[in-house]
């Protein structure tokens, strides 16, 4: 697995520029982001475990349609939405997205994919691990970068009604 702690930092960073930029302050953001207080938000912003969920909602939050980053990954992120439910939407559309289509099962991914394989590459313990983290409210954003790598997506692409979700990343 491909270390993406520079990258998630990388992120962080910029999020927080964002939020200097919007005059967003951590005390501000902890309530739409269903956290307890602005330390919370605080300790989001350094933690390698941020979560997608998170990165979206601060994008919204702070009305920043996009984050580019160049170094150390080449990584994009954009989104069209202006609510945290719209957030939560485009999260739930980014999780069934990576299923095997034609599919009803819930955690079936494309042929040649497994969950212990995810769990291997983005650094699980185990695939039970990886496919209940997917599923979490609090989805990690390196196993949302090494999941569409695996599944070699330079860009994927979520609507959900007029609001999307874009991902572009260099593999």
């Amino acid at each position: 697995m491909q270390d993406l702690s520079p990258l998630i930092h990388t992120l962080q960073t910029q999020l927080r520029a964002e939020m200097s930029r919007a005059g967003v302050s951590y005390e501000d953001a902890a309530g739409p982001l269903h956290y307890a207080n602005k330390s919370s938000i605080a300790r989001l912003l350094v933690k390698d475990r941020m979560s997608f969920e998170d990165t979206i909602k601060l994008m919204v939050l702070c009305k920043t349609p996009v984050i580019a980053l160049t170094k150390p990954f080449r990584f994009k992120i954009e989104v069209k939405a202006s609510t945290m439910a719209q957030a939560d939407a485009l999260m739930d559309a980014l999780r069934v997205s990576v299923f095997k289509d034609g599919t009803t099962e819930r955690y079936r991914l494309p042929d040649g994919l497994s969950w212990e394989k995810v769990a291997e590459h983005t650094g699980f313990d185990s695939g039970k691990s990886a496919r209940k983290s997917w599923f979490l409210l609090q989805t990690p954003v390196y196993l949302v970068v090494g999941l569409l790598r695996l599944l070699s997506k330079r860009e994927h692409e979520v609507t959900e009604g007029k609001t999307s979700l874009r991902i572009t990343q260099d593999i």
